[in-house]
């Protein structure tokens, strides 16, 4: 058999394995057979809601336009309320599984890659957050194959897209046009943000709560909360070692640097307002899968074993926080 064809087998076994994985994710997660979220039910109500309206306009709800007209056009398709959930998790991994180019499908990468996203990111997106799943999902096709610091109009409308399905991705356009720091730059960046929230943050929730109805739901926002998570520590002390390891990085994941340092300065300017900090901090813990990911591909051995064992301890925290310490899901 030529390389070609031996590739090209390679290729097709690949997609197969990643369809399969895909739609076994999707019913696990439509069918909420590791248990229910919390969000589970309203997002069956939205589904009933948008099935019995006449138009996207009609949609009287407080979710973002593009998760509307994609709920809208699924159920115009005729499925059923647990099928569009199944199908739009269902594209979620298959997103994040074609980041991948072909000759990046390593072994050591794909495990590290399935263990990480199984047990830190599954439960709390999929399972859980199923707008901020999408948003997810778009941005880390986007940055895991981000190969230059250039702006590409593709790239840019992808992320823009993602707004479209949950408001907080506006973060991901942010760190697209402060990709081009360097290391100085970024914690500059970082400080900056962490200055810009703490002073202003006031002034910031009352503009956002007046230009995102969502933010009227929120019951509270100054509640009592842990200042930093154990988890979240694990996370800025990986962040503080890749900032070290800079020159040793790639364009992917110095863009991931930036999106964790932005993270931080979001954590700690909203010290008492977890519920904002928190939904931040989430989503933008999309960058730590590409870095640790991407880590995995690089020639540099110190670089592969930290991302290795950063994954291995931090999935296995998180997954038992997630199911077992504050459970995420109920029988």
């Amino acid at each position: 058999m030529s390389d070609v064809l031996r590739q090209r087998a390679r290729t097709a076994v690949n997609i197969a394995f990643l369809a399969t994985l895909a739609v076994f994710l999707g019913v696990i997660a439509g069918h909420q057979y590791l248990g229910e979220s919390r969000d589970y039910r309203y997002y069956l109500w939205f589904f009933r809601l948008a099935r019995s309206s006449q138009g996207i306009a009609q949609i009287d709800s407080r979710f973002e336009v593009g998760f509307r007209f994609l709920i809208y056009c699924l159920s115009l398709l005729g499925f059923s309320n647990v099928l569009i959930y199944t199908a739009i998790c269902s594209f979620c991994v298959l997103l994040k599984g074609f980041a991948f180019r072909a000759a990046e499908v390593t072994w050591c990468a794909a495990s590290v890659f399935l263990y990480f996203y199984l047990t830190r990111y599954f439960i709390l997106f999929e399972m859980t957050v199923l707008r901020a799943s999408i948003a997810f999902s778009i941005a880390f096709f986007v940055y895991f194959r981000k190969r230059d610091t250039k702006f590409h109009w593709h790239e840019f409308l992808l992320l823009v897209a993602a707004i479209g399905f949950h408001y907080s991705a506006i973060v991901f356009l942010i760190v697209y046009f402060t990709g081009r720091l360097n290391a100085r730059g970024v914690v500059a960046f970082g400080v900056l943000v962490f200055l810009l929230g703490f002073f202003g943050k006031i002034v910031l929730f009352t503009w956002f709560r007046s230009v995102l109805p969502v933010l009227q739901s929120y019951p509270a926002w100054k509640i009592p909360s842990t200042i930093v998570p154990i988890p979240f520590m694990f996370d800025i002390a990986m962040v503080i070692v890749a900032l070290f390891l800079w020159k040793r990085s790639d364009v992917a994941m110095k863009y991931s640097i930036v999106g964790i340092v932005l993270s931080v300065a979001i954590h700690f300017s909203m010290v008492g307002y977890p519920t904002i900090a928190g939904r931040f901090r989430e989503l933008l813990s999309m960058f730590i899968l590409v870095y640790v990911v991407r880590a995995t591909l690089s020639e540099d051995r110190m670089l592969k074993l930290l991302a290795v064992s950063f994954a291995l301890f931090s999935g296995a925290l998180l997954f038992y926080g997630m199911l077992f310490y504050e459970p995420l899901l109920t029988p």
